[in-house]
């Protein structure tokens, strides 16, 4: 089986060798590709790094909404001379309702020119959204962006059908492992087949007993496949391949930069 990392940030691992031995676990597993997302500038150039030195990562650059303050003047335009010089995506962006200190209108602001630049640039962007989803869709109508990821998504399965039809892809997370997730579980089945991701969000583990982790996308294909009814095999794929369909010319262009 070959697998895609919808969402992670490899960057994060707390020394080289850590970072190693996650990416020689990952690719005896099939793990092929890979979305590192950067959530601030102050990170941007640890994801060049790491994209230039292992093959499967696609880079990923943008201003998460916890990290708002560390926008300083200028952010925006070094984003966007970023994203001009390099094959990348825009993300991690979004609205966090639940850790909202430098206040909504600074969150949507941000949010909304990064999708923007995505647009304007034709790149696709991987979105975060906790506690704010109907001001979510509200905001993707108006900017009607090209292809984007819902990471680790938890909003309710009522709202995938609006969202697709907005470009939207659902990448879900180890958390599908968790008995509690039963809302998490509904929204599954309730994304069409060809938008569904899969993803880690190494280093971290947001599931009890779960391993951290590129390599632990095979235990979160294995979950999606009991959920939906189908063979491991068979999801792992279709999420590869939506995975490749999602990054589109920005796998093309990084696998070649060598």
């Amino acid at each position: 089986m070959r697998f895609f990392d919808a969402h992670n940030h490899v960057q994060a691992f707390g020394s080289e060798a850590a970072l190693a031995a996650a990416m020689s676990a990952a690719a005896a597993a099939g793990v092929e590709a890979m979305v590192c997302c950067g959530t601030s500038p102050t990170d941007w150039n640890q994801v060049i790094a790491v994209s230039l030195k292992y093959k499967s990562v696609i880079p990923f650059f943008g201003l998460h909404p916890w990290y708002i303050k560390e926008g300083a003047p200028g952010w925006l335009e070094s984003l966007g001379s970023l994203l001009t010089r390099f094959p990348a995506g825009v993300g991690e962006i979004g609205l966090d309702g639940g850790r909202n200190a430098v206040g909504a209108l600074r969150q949507e602001t941000a949010f909304v020119e990064q999708l923007q630049l995505a647009k304007k640039l034709g790149r696709p962007a991987a979105v975060h959204c906790v506690k704010a989803w109907g001001r979510l869709l509200e905001l993707v109508r108006l900017v009607k962006p090209c292809p984007f990821m819902l990471h680790s998504y938890g909003g309710p399965a009522e709202m995938v059908p609006e969202l697709a039809s907005l470009g939207a892809y659902f990448s879900f997370s180890g958390a599908l492992l968790d008995p509690k997730r039963d809302k998490l579980r509904r929204a599954l089945l309730a994304v069409p087949l060809e938008r569904l991701l899969l993803e880690t969000e190494s280093p971290e583990a947001d599931a009890p007993g779960w391993r951290g982790g590129p390599a632990g996308i095979t235990e979160v294909a294995a979950a999606a496949a009991a959920l939906l009814g189908r063979p491991a095999e068979e999801v792992a794929e279709l999420s590869y391949n939506n995975g490749r369909e999602f990054s589109g010319e920005i796998a093309l262009s990084h696998y070649n930069h060598d």
